[in-house]
């Protein structure tokens, strides 16, 4: 069974305000959301597993694709996760 692209990670012990997403293919790492504004925000990778850099062979393009595929997936579990509350009210 292959692992999904990415998971949700809580960290509820040490830094129970955040959640964390895991790229679970290469390049593997850990980002989390960060707000710039009330209304913007954007992934930031907070800690490489694999030399992200190295595996886009320093193409940004290539690394805000896959962020942008990110972003867009987390936008999508919110929306979920708000269904499933409302859903449990």
């Amino acid at each position: 069974m292959a692992l999904p692209k990415f998971m949700i990670a809580d960290d509820p012990v040490t830094d129970p305000d955040n959640e964390y997403i895991l790229h679970t293919q290469e390049p593997r790492f850990i980002a989390q959301r960060v707000d710039d504004d009330d209304e913007n925000a954007h992934i930031d990778i907070v800690e490489e597993i694999d030399d992200v850099a190295g595996f886009f062979q320093n193409d940004q393009v290539g690394l805000q694709a896959l962020l942008d595929e990110l972003g867009d997936w987390y936008a999508e579990y919110m929306d979920w996760l708000e269904e499933e509350e409302g859903e449990e009210e």
